[in-house]
């Protein structure tokens, strides 16, 4: 009996990889939209990919905002995908609430490596209380950690990097880039979701999910710089004129992504074991080079 899983947040970055692994592992997949929803990329998963002609993906309106609205959705599923945020504990809640009314006990929640920062964070402590929330259920959870994710059009971190070094010809390095990174690559994440979502030994477990090995954010430049086969100057700030800087470049432009504990991150390593991860369910992602130089030909294409 082929099983049915529900994505939350299928048209989020992450959510097209997602369901196109669990279509290419035999699950049929309903994804939860909003009336608003783009979901153009979601269709074209089954239209352009030749060995997924015959699967079929089923949509079904509602949001997050309350447990009712959510409750038609989970009717005639096996296991959910939560991919949206877990910043919102308040969607959290709903979800657990429309689920409680169900007989699914299973579901796959997205969280992210931000909960291990040793810094106070308001985002960090969001996800924690909703990890919380999650762990305190009745479900056999799994929560996946990755750390920051890239390899799509669609990533904030990447992509917009590799597009700013063709752009002007330089990349900006705030410290000394000798701090440790470990980032993901976004089909190392969709698989994780499938190797979890019926296996039991991941029952009511969390796991941190990162690239092959940790390298040296100055490292990651020159590799980018080797496949990108263009050169461009990297440019050193010191944290402390860093922050100054950033300061004031967000005093102009209040809407700005970069914010100044973005730069106390920058002096933090960001590098963690995936061994528990390899362990219970065979986890084995690639490494930045690989992974870059996937996103390089995506851009070019």
């Amino acid at each position: 009996m082929t099983i049915m899983i529900l994505v939350i947040g299928a048209t989020s970055f992450i959510g097209p990889a997602v369901v196109e692994k669990l279509l290419g592992n035999n699950y049929n997949v309903k994804c939860l939209v909003r009336t608003d929803s783009n979901i153009e990329k979601l269709t074209r998963i089954t239209d352009d990919n030749n060995k997924l002609k015959n699967k079929k993906i089923e949509f079904v309106t509602g949001n997050l905002q309350s447990s009712d609205s959510i409750f038609n959705s989970l009717k005639e599923i096996d296991s959910a995908v939560y991919l949206v945020d877990i910043i919102n504990t308040n969607f959290i809640k709903n979800f657990l609430t429309a689920i409680s009314k169900t007989k699914i006990k299973r579901a796959v929640f997205l969280s992210s490596t931000t909960v291990l920062v040793p810094l106070k964070n308001k985002a960090k402590d969001l996800k924690l209380e909703s990890e919380d929330i999650i762990k305190k259920s009745n479900l056999d959870y799994t929560i996946l950690r990755p750390t920051m994710i890239y390899g799509s059009r669609q990533d904030r971190n990447y992509s917009k990097m590799i597009n700013f070094i063709k752009k002007r010809g330089f990349f900006i390095i705030f410290g000394s880039g000798n701090n440790l990174i470990q980032p993901i690559y976004i089909g190392d994440v969709a698989e994780a979701v499938s190797l979890v979502i019926k296996n039991p030994k991941t029952f009511k477990k969390s796991y941190e999910i990162c690239g092959k090995e940790p390298i040296k954010y100055k490292d990651m430049l020159e590799i980018a710089k080797d496949k990108l086969k263009k050169p461009f100057k990297i440019v050193k700030l010191p944290l402390k004129l860093s922050k100054v800087c950033v300061n004031i470049y967000n005093k102009i432009f209040p809407q700005s992504e970069l914010k100044p504990d973005m730069i106390e991150r920058m002096e933090i390593d960001k590098a963690y074991s995936y061994e528990e991860a390899s362990k219970d369910f065979g986890f084995s992602p690639i490494s930045f080079k690989q992974g870059i130089d996937k996103l390089i030909k995506e851009l070019k294409a």
